[in-house]
């Protein structure tokens, strides 16, 4: 319990009467000393029974909504206290605020009895800047006596917690046209020639050899524990192309495209770390490639790309900045141009040149960033190869055209599209119906390349409302 500036200032009055009182040989000034002594003992002695029945009745409470959140999320924490008996003194009741938080100002924080009050609650927002589990376990109790000379603090326990996570994504779909794929992808198909192990030779069992290991017969023979190893028999090279543009930063903070995109290279790796494959990869940005490694299959490569996915932003300048076009492909001018049949005027002989010139439809995709890494990767490989385009569906004829170099190239070729109406704020969720049905047309044009698999990779949540309204539309 602490004297407040009120207590301070009556005792130093009565102190100068004192003095005064000796100084002067007068007896009148210490009777006035005398008086406000008694009265600040008296004020004490009910002060401290005024603190001891809050700290007996009262009875406060945190809860958190929701429970778990992502950074930088915010939540509502709500205080509630009660006294079961009612006190002629002012208490306030503070919520403790972890270092962690930003929390508002103590006063939208508190919540302030006045005498003869009872019960109160007071809710705020809380922002969380920091992943871990965050506990609110302490409120403070501040109660000042009727008089104002006293003040005590005290503390109560509490038990609310909220679960900060990362943002990441969170049920991730890779299938084809919406079905989920029944393997895990980057394994290799048991149609196509894979890496196995061969024997290799044998040797004498050493500690820290496990017992899978042990070669039985010749153990039996050679009365002694040998070993037998195994090599891989061949080389399947993982090329990796991961499309890091602009384009793939849709999507909320921690659950973008390209955070999705990032989950699936990241299987990938794990897929050709197990089976010893050798991996390049190439991350390619607005520009063109960001980055390049490899190929190579040592344990440090996979630890090093798996570094370099972790780390990746989207590049921040537009892919497309205003005045430059999208190509159009050879087809799609021809029937544009075939509008333009009978036309005679200004503006139809000037579009017609554009429509029938396919040199610059091949210079224009040529120069585009994922093409020309698509080519790259293609061009060095000098053995049985995989390779893999993680990207979008919005440079639709960049994506189609590198995809059929690839098809000619590869041995086997599998393109993860993330589709952008899934990740369009305006369309929802669930994405607008003509934007799915448009995608799902896009993949299974791709699947119709030789050697080549499509899948879409999206939110499992955004998957499961676009079937919903499918059936619903239906």
């Amino acid at each position: 319990m602490l004297p407040t500036r009120r207590w301070a200032a009556l005792a130093g009055v009565a102190c100068f009467f004192a003095v005064y009182a000796v100084v002067l040989d007068e007896p009148t000034p210490l009777f006035a000393a005398c008086g406000l002594a008694a009265w600040l003992v008296v004020a004490q002695v009910d002060a401290v029974g005024t603190m001891r029945a809050v700290d007996r009745d009262l009875s406060a409470s945190v809860s958190v909504e929701p429970t778990s959140v992502y950074v930088d999320d915010r939540a509502a924490v709500t205080l509630t206290a009660s006294l079961s008996e009612a006190v002629d003194a002012p208490v306030e009741v503070e919520l403790v605020a972890p270092p962690s938080v930003n929390a508002p100002e103590r006063t939208r924080r508190t919540v302030a009895f006045d005498p003869g009050e009872t019960a109160g609650s007071v809710t705020c927002s809380i922002e969380f800047p920091v992943a871990g589990r965050i506990a609110f376990d302490e409120v403070e109790v501040e109660i000042e006596d009727r008089a104002g000379f006293f003040t005590e603090t005290l503390t109560l326990d509490a038990d609310a917690r909220c679960l900060v996570e990362s943002p990441a994504p969170d049920g991730i779909h890779v299938g084809r046209g919406g079905e989920l794929v029944g393997a895990s992808f980057g394994d290799h198909s048991s149609d196509q020639t894979g890496p196995g192990l061969v024997p290799h030779e044998t040797r004498q069992y050493l500690p820290g050899d496990t017992l899978s290991q042990i070669d039985w017969k010749t153990t039996a023979r050679m009365d002694h524990p040998y070993i037998r190893e195994f090599e891989s028999e061949s080389d399947y090279l993982l090329s990796l192309v991961v499309d890091c543009g602009s384009n793939m930063n849709r999507g909320p903070n921690g659950r973008t495209m390209l955070s999705y995109a990032r989950e699936v290279a990241l299987g990938l790796i794990d897929a050709a770390d197990s089976h010893g494959d050798p991996v390049s990869a190439q991350f390619v940005g607005d520009a063109g490639t960001t980055w390049e490694f490899g190929p190579s299959s040592s344990s440090n490569a996979y630890q090093t790309i798996r570094r370099r996915l972790l780390s990746i932003e989207p590049t921040a300048r537009s892919r497309r900045p205003v005045g430059t076009s999208r190509p159009v492909a050879p087809e799609e001018a021809r029937k544009r141009s075939r509008l333009l049949e009978g036309a005679d005027s200004a503006f139809a002989s000037t579009l017609r040149p554009y429509l029938s010139d396919g040199e610059s439809y091949v210079s224009r995709v040529s120069d585009r960033p994922v093409f020309d890494a698509v080519k790259s990767a293609c061009s060095r490989s000098d053995r049985q190869d995989h390779l893999v385009l993680i990207t979008d569906d919005s440079a639709r004829v960049e994506t189609y055209e590198a995809v059929v170099v690839a098809s000619k190239r590869s041995s086997q070729t599998s393109v993860f599209l993330t589709p952008t109406t899934f990740f369009d704020d305006a369309a929802g969720g669930a994405g607008d119906t003509a934007g799915v049905v448009a995608f799902e047309e896009f993949r299974k044009r791709l699947e119709r390349l030789p050697n080549v698999t499509a899948y879409e990779v999206a939110p499992k949540s955004a998957m499961n409302l676009a079937a919903d309204h499918a059936t619903t539309a239906e």
